[in-house]
């Protein structure tokens, strides 16, 4: 079972890395928002960046949802007790509704990047 201060530090690191990941591709798509898109590529991209972005709520969603759920389902039949493993709770539904963000951004910052 992961204790409270290890899944605060997971949260965290998850955190870190979007976050690096959204600055990244920021940095690289701010020059096409600024110039605007000229080429096929660019517009591709545009309508890309719009997509992505339902996309990732959708599964977001879902993926809370379902972590809700489980949460739920779990307090009913009393396998959730006290405030600690109802807080984990709580961070499991954040941590379900944050990787899917987390998944998108990375693979954009390494596609934008030239990685892939």
């Amino acid at each position: 079972m992961t204790t409270p201060s290890l899944r605060v530090a997971e949260l965290s690191v998850l955190a870190i890395e979007t976050s690096f990941a959204a600055a990244i591709t920021i940095a690289a798509r701010t020059p096409m928002l600024v110039n605007g898109a000229r080429s096929a590529r660019e517009r591709d991209e545009a309508r890309r960046m719009v997509v992505e972005k339902v996309e990732a709520v959708i599964e977001s969603v879902g993926a809370a949802q379902v972590a809700t759920m489980i949460m739920w389902t779990r307090l009913a039949f009393g396998d959730i007790r006290g405030p600690n493993a109802l807080a984990m709770g709580f961070a499991d539904i954040a941590a379900a509704a944050a990787r899917p963000v987390r998944a998108r951004v990375k693979a954009n910052a390494t596609r934008l990047l030239g990685g892939g």
